[in-house]
């Protein structure tokens, strides 16, 4: 029972500093080293979020199509990219 206890002071500690704002740099921190991991910059990585996640049609042709012009536009900014440099930068302001 006092482990449960403890534990749940934790969590209600944890989310206390997250709703305040102090867990902030080491979110951004975290998510860099996840994108880097993953070969995108913030700013290939919402690119292809935001050109894939909504689909504008049911054609599936058309879909394909946003698909593909989502992942190339995002690959450009991301790892290994022409514009990997451009990306960089704009990441370290978002």
């Amino acid at each position: 029972m006092l482990q449960f206890i403890i534990y749940l002071f934790l969590q209600l500690a944890l989310f206390a500093a997250w709703i305040s704002g102090a867990l902030d740099p080491y979110q951004k921190q975290l998510q860099e080293v996840i994108l880097d991991y993953m070969g995108e910059t913030k700013v290939s990585y919402g690119l292809k979020k935001s050109l894939t996640g909504k689909r504008l049609t049911e054609e599936e042709t058309l879909r394909k199509i946003q698909d593909q012009l989502g992942n190339q536009l995002g690959g450009i900014f991301g790892k290994g990219g022409l514009g990997e440099g451009l990306g960089s930068v704009l990441s370290k302001g978002l």
